[in-house]
């Protein structure tokens, strides 16, 4: 596992300056807003943009899906005919994931809702097969967002049943710690995934109760309450080798600058992981 500088913990909104924090603070992986991608693309080129990664030794993590599953059937089939060029570049620049999140509740009949969307995703993952890179999907936990008629994915079993659903062999989870959390997932339960169905990480924290922690009220790792070293633990524990993204939306401006926050979540990450790995070697 690694560290993964995610943009929601940094105030730069400039793509050169991301990644020149990235490598000043250590990091391999970033994920990165891909609308800075196509603005410095649109400008230069994307082999430009390649460049930039290769001279800064970062690889980007993962992509938002960019496709209007959501939208009515023609917004739909316009941006999913548009996949496939946003793929190759995010491939060009070592993306093998592309993620997205899935409504807790809604207000249409979930039979209807989840099987017209369950088409839509596995027609994206069939898109995004042949360049080898896998869908992951994301179940949100937080209270405040089950509030529709009809409960649809808020946990992560529910996840793993909608997944087997869409049926795409390259679909799989988008672990969050704070959506683990406020969906109370027991550590027993992460214990049972294997590390093939997860496809990204999110790690951040909460400060509130799992019943009042809201979605836009995350903190830095380490400066709440969830057990993130148990997380990280299991992760290990079953095998996941892959980026830790530090995703941690807010409203309030998170404490200090962003080259001291960056750096300072890069060392609670590792920290993290070597006490994970020392754990795992003393049950061995």
């Amino acid at each position: 596992m690694k560290p993964c500088l995610h943009p929601s913990i940094v105030t730069t909104d400039s793509l050169e300056s991301y990644l020149v924090l990235a490598q000043r603070c250590h990091y391999r992986y970033v994920d990165v807003d891909f609308r800075w991608i196509e603005e410095a693309a649109s400008r230069q080129s994307i082999v430009h943009v390649q460049q930039l990664f290769e001279s800064h030794g970062v690889e980007l993590a993962s992509f938002g899906l960019p496709v209007a599953v959501y939208g009515d059937e023609t917004a739909f089939q316009a941006t999913l005919s548009q996949l496939p060029e946003v793929a190759r570049n995010a491939l060009r620049l070592g993306a093998t994931r592309c993620v997205t999140w899935l409504w807790p509740s809604v207000d249409e009949r979930p039979i209807l809702y989840g099987s017209r969307l369950a088409v839509r995703l596995r027609a994206c993952a069939d898109v995004l097969a042949p360049f080898g890179i896998r869908l992951g999907l994301e179940f949100v936990g937080p209270h405040h967002l089950r509030t529709k008629p009809y409960p649809f994915v808020w946990n992560l079993q529910d996840l793993r049943a909608y997944l087997d659903a869409i049926g795409a062999a390259n679909a799989g989870i988008l672990l969050d710690s704070y959506h683990c959390y406020t969906a109370e997932v027991p550590m027993a339960e992460l214990l049972t995934l294997e590390a093939h169905e997860i496809v990204h990480v999110h790690v951040n924290d909460a400060s509130l109760p799992p019943n009042e922690a809201h979605d836009q009220e995350r903190c830095l790792p380490g400066d709440g309450q969830i057990d993130l070293q148990g997380f990280v633990a299991a992760l290990e524990h079953i095998g996941y080798t892959g980026p830790l993204s530090l995703e941690v939306l807010h409203q309030a401006p998170l404490p200090g600058g962003d080259e001291d926050i960056a750096k300072r979540m890069y060392e609670t990450l590792n920290q993290f992981i070597a006490h994970a790995r020392e754990e795992s070697i003393g049950r061995g």
